[in-house]
C-alpha cells in the first residue's frame, strides 16, 4: 500500500523520556552499568533501538535523540582509534564528556524529584506484579516515564508494526484519525469483552498509520489509568485490560 501524506505528516507530542539524557540514564539504571564506564558500543545499540520506536510513532522530540545517536556514534568511533599519547600524558576518554553531561543531568533530575510533590509523583506511575501470576507484569503508568516494563512494551510494539501486514493490498486514501477516535474504539471493545490482545486489534485496521494512532491511544489510556496492559516476555503480544479508571474518565 503507498504511503500518503498524511502518513508523511502525521506527528504527535507525547513525553515518554524527557529527553536523550533522561533515557540514557535509564539505559544505564536498568543494566546497572557503571556510569563512569559506560560499555559505549552497548548503550548506542540500546539507543538507536529506542530511537527507531519514535521515529515510527513520529514522535515530534525525534530530532534531540538523533542528535544524541549521532554524537554517541561519534564517541563510539573515536574510541576504535588506535591512541598514541606522548609519554607522560594521558589518554583522553571520549566518553568524558557525555559522562559529565549524565551527571549533570542526574543532579537536576534527583533534585527536582526530592522538591517536587510526593503524592503526585506516586500517582505520575506505577507496576505491580499481579497475584499468582510469576513472570508476568502489568503497566498502568498515568504518566510514561522511563520504566523497564514501558521500554520492553515500546520495542514489543515496534516488532509487531514491522510485521504488521495492511488487509488490503490495494491502494487506499487514507482517513483522518486522532487518538481520541481510536482511544473511544478501544473503550468500546474493552466494554464487550474483558481483555483484548493487541496483535488481533491490528489485523483489523486497515493501515500503518492507523496502527500507530492506535498504541498512541492506548499510551494515553494507559496515562489515565483507563486500562492495563500485560505481557509474559519481551516481543510476546500485549494483552489490554480494563483498568481502575475505566468507564470513569
Amino acid at each position: 500500500m503507498a504511503k500518503s501524506s498524511s502518513m508523511q505528516n502525521y506527528s504527535v507530542d507525547l513525553p515518554i523520556f524527557e529527553g536523550p539524557l533522561d533515557l540514557l540514564l535509564f539505559l544505564i539504571k536498568k543494566d546497572e552499568l557503571n556510569i563512569y564506564d559506560i560499555p559505549i558500543s552497548k548503550i548506542t545499540k540500546d539507543f538507536l533501538a529506542y530511537l527507531e520506536v519514535i521515529k515510527e510513532l513520529r514522535l515530534t522530540s525525534a530530532g534531540d535523540f538523533v542528535l544524541m545517536a549521532a554524537t554517541l556514534m561519534k564517541i563510539k568511533a573515536r574510541m576504535l582509534l588506535p591512541q598514541s599519547p606522548q609519554e607522560g600524558e594521558e589518554i583522553d576518554d571520549p566518553r568524558n564528556e557525555l559522562v559529565n553531561m549524565l551527571l549533570e543531568y542526574r543532579r537536576f533530575k534527583e533534585a527536582a524529584e526530592h522538591l517536587g510533590d510526593r503524592e503526585h509523583t506516586q500517582n505520575r506511575m506505577y507496576y505491580r506484579i499481579p497475584a499468582g501470576s510469576e513472570g508476568e507484569f502489568e503497566v498502568g503508568a498515568a504518566d510514561l516515564l522511563a520504566d523497564v516494563k514501558l521500554y520492553d512494551i515500546m520495542l514489543t510494539f515496534q516488532y509487531l508494526l514491522q510485521n504488521y501486514e495492511a488487509p488490503y493490498s490495494h491502494e487506499v486514501v487514507l482517513e483522518e484519525v486522532s487518538t481520541t477516535e481510536q482511544g473511544a474504539y478501544l473503550k468500546m471493545l474493552l466494554g464487550q469483552k474483558e481483555e483484548l490482545w493487541f496483535s488481533q486489534i491490528i489485523q483489523e485496521l486497515g493501515s500503518r498509520l492507523v496502527v500507530i494512532v492506535t498504541f498512541l491511544s492506548i499510551l494515553e489510556l494507559i496515562r489515565n489509568r483507563e486500562i492495563l496492559m500485560e505481557q509474559n516476555e519481551l516481543f510476546s503480544d500485549l494483552r489490554i485490560r480494563r483498568g481502575e479508571r475505566f468507564g470513569k474518565a
